[in-house]
């Protein structure tokens, strides 16, 4: 079973972050110009929270805040669900679908050291399943051959 120290070696090592300080604009424009679904609030090494896009849309869009004036630190999802590099693929589905979330940071000895998503969890499946199938056809055509 993959891990999360597996999905993290494949990935670009960037974690997008901003300052609690920084308004619900710069947050959209950087996930805009990553095309990335959240952003890490952090004051410095510190994980304060997460911004994302269902963020937005419930907390600013639907409540008719500015998007220019309002602070992360004021809209930003505090209750984080954090994993380490050695939780599998598995596990962290299982806290996602519990916790309702669709992103997970990774903190090991108190340091963020990258995001896992949904997506990347759902690719990380994908390509375990297809080696499984490969090994599986593998040994039906070498056990009938």
């Amino acid at each position: 079973m993959p891990t999360v120290a597996d999905i993290l070696s494949s990935k670009t090592g960037i974690v997008h972050s901003l300052p609690p300080t920084a308004t619900v604009r710069d947050a959209l424009q950087c996930m805009a110009d990553k095309n990335v679904g959240s952003v890490l609030i952090m004051q410095g090494e510190v994980l304060l929270g997460i911004f994302t896009e269902r963020d937005y849309a419930r907390k600013i869009a639907l409540k008719g805040l500015a998007s220019p004036t309002t602070m992360l630190t004021d809209v930003m999802t505090a209750k984080l669900y954090v994993v380490s590099s050695r939780q599998t693929v598995q596990e962290c589905m299982g806290i996602m679908n519990q916790a309702k979330v669709r992103h997970l940071p990774v903190v090991e000895d108190g340091a963020v050291v990258g995001l896992v998503s949904i997506g990347d969890l759902v690719n990380a499946t994908i390509r375990e399943q297809a080696f499984v199938i490969a090994q599986l056809e593998s040994y039906i055509a070498g056990n009938m051959g």
